[in-house]
C-alpha cells in the first residue's frame, strides 16, 4: 500500500510559481492521498496481526473440515469469503486511490500548461503593442497656439460683456437681499405675486424719491458754485490771513489763472452734453437693473431650485444646505449695508440741519442712497456736503470736511466692519479686505459685490474644505 504515493520522478513538473492555486489544489489531493494511504496499510496490518493470531485455529478448522464435521466447514466457508471480500476492498481502494492521484497530477499539469500559455500570450502581446508616437513639435505648438487663441478670444469675450455681466450680478443680489422680505409677506398669508409687486414697487418708489431729492438741489448748487468761483476767490483776497499767505505763496493768482478756471465758462457746454450722456447711460443701466431684479424676484424660488438640480442627486442636499446659507449671507449683507446707510443718511440730515446747510432732507437721502456703494459713496456725499459748506461760508465749508472726514472714518473702520461681522458672519479684516481687492478689480461694483462673494467663499471653506481636510 506505501508503493501507491507516486515517487519522486513521477511527481508533476514543478516550473510554474509554488504559490499558484493548481500547486495548492494538487498538494492538497495528495496529502489526502497519502494519509488515506497511511489509514488503509494500518487496518491492513491489524488484519494480518490478527490472522496472524487466528493461524491454529483456522488450522483446526480446516482439520475438522476435511474430517465431514459440517460446522468447521461452515467457518471455512465464512472466512474465505470474508477473505476475498478484503482483498477485493483492498483492490478498490487502491484503483480509487490511484484514480485520484491520477487526476490531480492531470489537474495541476492542466494548470501549469495555462499557466504557461497566459505568460507567453502576455509576452506576445507586449511585443505586439505598437510603439508610442513621438511627439512632433509642430503637433505640440499647433495645439498650445490653438489653446492660447481660445484663451484669448474667452478673454475679450468675457471683458465685451462685463457691463452686461456687472449689471446681472446687481440685480441678483438685489433679488437675494428682498427675497427675505417677499418671504415674510408670503408667511403672512399673501400671495407671492402681491408680495413681489409690493416689495419692487417699494424700492422703485424709494428709488425715485431720492433721486428726486438729491438730483435737483445738486444741479442748482452745482451750477451756483461754479457762478460763483471767481467771486468767491476775489473774496478771499479780503481775508487778511488768506492775503498774508497769498503775498506768500501766491496760490490765489494760481488759481485764478488755472485752465480750469480760464476755461469754466467755455466748457461748460460740453461739460454738459458729457453729463447729459452719463446720466442717460446710468439711468438705462438703473431700468435693466431694475427690469431683471423684478424677473428674479418673481422666480427666485424656482431658479434656485433649477441651480440645486444641476448638482448630483447623492450630493443634492447638502448642495441646497450650502446655497441656502449662501444666501442667508447675502441677504444678511444687504441687510447690514442698509443699517449702515440709514445712520449715514440720519448722521448727515442732522448735521446739514445743524449747521443751515441748505436742503438738509435732500442731504439725508442722497447719504442713505450712496452710502450703498462702498467707499466712493461716502466720498461723494463728503465731498458734495462740503462744496455746499463753502457756499454758505469759508467756516461751514472747513467744519463740514471735518466732520464727515471724521464720520467716514467711524463707519469704514469701525461701524461697517462690526455690522458686517453680524450680519454676514465674517471677520473685520476679511471685509477690509474684500472692500480692497473688490474695488481694485471691479471699482465701485466690485466694492459692492465684495463683502457677499467674500462670506460665501467663507461659508464653503468652513463648511467644505476644512471637513475634507480633517478626514483625510
Amino acid at each position: 500500500m506505501t508503493g501507491l504515493t507516486p515517487a519522486p520522478g513521477d511527481r508533476p513538473d514543478q516550473s510554474f510559481p509554488d504559490d499558484s492555486p493548481a500547486e495548492a489544489s494538487r498538494d492538497a489531493l495528495l496529502a489526502t492521498n497519502a494519509a488515506l494511504s497511511q489509514a488503509l496499510d494500518a487496518a491492513l496490518r491489524e488484519l494480518e496481526e490478527a490472522e496472524h493470531g487466528l493461524s491454529a485455529q483456522e488450522a483446526a478448522e480446516d482439520a475438522a473440515a476435511a474430517a465431514g464435521d459440517p460446522i468447521a466447514k461452515q467457518a471455512v466457508i465464512q472466512r474465505r469469503r470474508r477473505a476475498g471480500l478484503g482483498a477485493t476492498l483492498s483492490t478498490l481502494t487502491n484503483r480509487v486511490m490511484a484514480e485520484r492521484t491520477t487526476r490531480a497530477v492531470q489537474a495541476a499539469e492542466a494548470a501549469a500548461e495555462a499557466s504557461r500559455r497566459a505568460a507567453d500570450e502576455m509576452v506576445a502581446n507586449e511585443r505586439r503593442k505598437p510603439d508610442a508616437a513621438p511627439l512632433h513639435p509642430f503637433r505640440v505648438g499647433f495645439f498650445a497656439g490653438l489653446g492660447l487663441l481660445l484663451a484669448y478670444v474667452t478673454y475679450l469675450s468675457l471683458d465685451t460683456l462685463r457691463g452686461t455681466l456687472i449689471v446681472i450680478a446687481v440685480a441678483l443680489l438685489l433679488a437675494i437681499g428682498l427675497d427675505p422680505a417677499v418671504g415674510a409677506l408670503v408667511r403672512r398669508g399673501m400671495r407671492r405675486g402681491w408680495a413681489v409687486a409690493i416689495v419692487f414697487l417699494g424700492l422703485v418708489a424709494a428709488l425715485g424719491g431720492a433721486i428726486y431729492a438729491i438730483v435737483p438741489p445738486i444741479v442748482t448748487e452745482l451750477s451756483t458754485f461754479v457762478q460763483s468761483v471767481p467771486t468767491l476767490i476775489n473774496n478771499l483776497q479780503h481775508n487778511d490771513t488768506i492775503n498774508s499767505l497769498n503775498e506768500k505763496f501766491g496760490f490765489l493768482n494760481a488759481i485764478k489763472n488755472s485752465n480750469f478756471i480760464q476755461t469754466i465758462g467755455t466748457g461748460a457746454a460740453g461739460s454738459i452734453l458729457t453729463a447729459s450722456v452719463t446720466v442717460a447711460s446710468v439711468a438705462a443701466d438703473l431700468f435693466v437693473v431694475l427690469v431683471l431684479t423684478l424677473f428674479f424676484l418673481a422666480g427666485f424660488p424656482k431658479i434656485k431650485s433649477a441651480a440645486y438640480r444641476l448638482a448630483p442627486a447623492t450630493k443634492r442636499v447638502r448642495v441646497s444646505d450650502l446655497g441656502d446659507k449662501i444666501l442667508k449671507q447675502m441677504g444678511g449683507y444687504l441687510g447690514g449695508a442698509t443699517i449702515v446707510a440709514l445712520q449715514a443718511g440720519l448722521v448727515a440730515g442732522v448735521f446739514a440741519a445743524i449747521v443751515g446747510l441748505p436742503y438738509p432732507w435732500a442731504i439725508a437721502l442722497g447719504a442713505a442712497v450712496l452710502d450703498f456703494v462702498p467707499v466712493i459713496g461716502p466720498i461723494t456725499v463728503g465731498i458734495s456736503m462740503t462744496l455746499l459748506g463753502f457756499t454758505q461760508s469759508l467756516t461751514i465749508g472747513i467744519v463740514a470736511a471735518a466732520f464727515y472726514l471724521t464720520q467716514h472714518l467711524f463707519e469704514a473702520y469701525w461701524l461697517y466692519p462690526r455690522v458686517m461681522r453680524r450680519q454676514v458672519d465674517i471677520s473685520t479684516g476679511a471685509v477690509v479686505v474684500a472692500l480692497l481687492v473688490g474695488g481694485g478689480l471691479l471699482g465701485v461694483t466690485g466694492a459692492v459685490l465684495a463683502v457677499p462673494v467674500a462670506a460665501a467663499v467663507q461659508l464653503i471653506v468652513r463648511e467644505v474644505v476644512m471637513p475634507m481636510q480633517e478626514r483625510h
